[in-house]
């Protein structure tokens, strides 16, 4: 009995020496546990007296013998110091970032790093916190190019983390930093659960164009709206981009796709319009424009493509038959007789696009071509003129 007594008295006296040599550690932790209740109820400015306790008793933990190696006494330090740039509007919170960053390398070097992780990631979220704080108040006043340094030191705390590589995306664009820009929101393509994955496609598509880098910005219009086919914004991108591009015949089905989600969406049936005339499925293109023009009178493009459609089924025929032998008249003046019809139907869409839209040369000139094919020189004259008036 009396052996186990002694060894009972002498564990007991080994932890009472234990808490001895950690006790400013210990301190520290309990003045920081009473700031931390405040903080955790939004009055942290009210709990600056047991910060500041915690950081003397944390610093003197930091020099002691027993407890400088202790990833325990520096993960806390680094708390500490990352809620001082948090409440910092003196000018000092740089000061505190710095020693906050090099507490966090202690903790994570220190004797039983592995138990403080969870500790440690929580100082360096309130270090990405007060950068996030700094980020938004800097966007707010429309200093994007504060705003992005903010939220890209955010990335230095929290590698990865989508909201900061959104945000330093956004600022980037305002702050016409198309380059950084592009950097950040390309990150994000990885994370298929980000809520605003689509608009980050979208976005880049037209940071590229604006870069002059067309092949670019229709890939990622192309991924974007085959991983969203709701998305109408991305489906009309892919196929405005290809048909700029002249790469007509790649997005037929595209917007066939849409028309069918869309039926009464006018500039789609034109777009159907200009993909199947480029790949030369002409009455499907003419009925197309006619969708266009029953969905929206006001189309003067439709009424352009249209009528520039049917002249050019008319030129053709005529083109066929200049190459008959004279000796076949008969069978030239059938083919007259067809070609002339052909853009005498096309002369209304003609008329309409210069109604329409006066200012528009290709609309005149489209009228001109009419004139021309029917040999009236006193009308091709004045037309020579009208379109040398809006030049």
């Amino acid at each position: 009995m009396k052996i186990k007594s002694l060894l009972l008295i002498a564990s007991l006296f080994c932890s009472i020496f234990a808490f001895a040599q950690k006790g400013e550690l210990n301190r520290g932790k309990a003045s920081y546990s009473k700031f931390n209740e405040v903080k955790q109820i939004g009055s942290a400015a009210l709990g600056v007296n047991d910060l500041e306790d915690a950081k003397t008793s944390l610093e003197k933990a930091s020099q002691h013998d027993k407890t400088k190696d202790l990833s325990e006494t520096w993960t806390y330090l680094a708390l500490v110091y990352s809620d001082y740039v948090l409440l910092d509007s003196t000018g000092g919170a740089d000061e505190y970032k710095q020693k906050a960053l090099a507490a966090i390398e202690k903790a994570k070097a220190g004797e039983g790093a592995e138990e403080q992780a969870g500790n440690i990631d929580v100082a360096a979220r309130t270090l990405a916190q007060a950068e996030l704080t700094t980020g938004v108040k800097a966007f707010e006043n429309q200093d994007f190019a504060a705003a992005y340094e903010a939220f890209n030191a955010g990335l230095e705390y929290l590698p990865g983390d989508t909201l900061f590589s959104y945000y330093a995306g956004l600022a980037a664009i305002n702050a016409q930093d198309y380059p950084n820009a592009i950097e950040k929101y390309k990150t994000l393509l990885a994370h298929d659960d980000f809520s605003s994955l689509s608009q980050v496609y979208l976005d880049l598509s037209r940071l590229y164009l604006m870069q002059s880098d067309t092949t670019a910005a229709i890939k990622y219009a192309k991924e974007g709206s085959t991983k969203f086919p709701e998305n109408q914004e991305l489906a009309t991108q892919n196929i405005e981009l290809n048909l700029q591009a002249g790469n007509e015949a790649e997005v037929i089905a595209d917007i066939s796709s849409q028309i069918e989600k869309d039926p009464s969406n006018a500039v789609l049936h034109y777009y159907h319009g200009i993909a199947l005339g480029a790949s030369g499925q002409n009455d499907e293109a003419e009925a197309a424009y006619k969708k266009s023009i029953e969905l929206d009178p006001e189309s003067v493009n439709a009424y352009i493509n249209l009528g520039g459609l049917m002249l050019n089924k008319g030129i053709e025929v005529f083109r066929e038959a200049s190459k008959l032998p004279a000796n076949e008249q008969q069978k030239y003046n059938e083919q007259a007789k067809i070609g002339n019809k052909l853009v005498d139907d096309a002369l209304p869409f003609l008329q309409k696009a210069t109604e329409i839209d006066p200012t528009s040369s290709v609309a005149w000139q489209n009228l001109k071509t009419y004139y021309q094919l029917k040999e009236n020189t006193e009308k091709v004259a004045e037309l020579d003129e009208k379109i040398k008036s809006l030049n």
